[in-house]
């Protein structure tokens, strides 16, 4: 069984000490990122809506440089929205 690593972005978000996950797993030759969600560096979260997607996406690419990608090696995302019209 191919070993596990944990990788986490420069500037550690607050999220991830907090709740103790780790913003990305590597296996091998694949790498399973967490949810990324649309908080700022300190886990607060970002009120306006279009920000907070801007802000997940970069939050994924920060995990994704962390590891040694880019969004060209993802396969997979999936998203969550809560009520975007409010």
């Amino acid at each position: 069984m191919p070993t596990r690593d944990a990788v986490f972005p420069a500037n550690r978000h607050a999220l991830y000490d907090e709740h103790r996950y780790s913003a990305a797993i590597r296996s091998g030759d694949l790498l399973f990122v967490s949810g990324q969600v649309g908080s700022r560096d300190d886990g607060s979260p970002e009120p306006v809506f279009e920000d907070q997607v801007r802000r997940a996406f970069a939050n994924l690419d920060a995990v994704l440089q962390a590891a040694g990608c880019t969004f060209a090696d993802v396969v997979d995302v999936t998203t969550f929205h809560t009520d975007p019209e409010a």
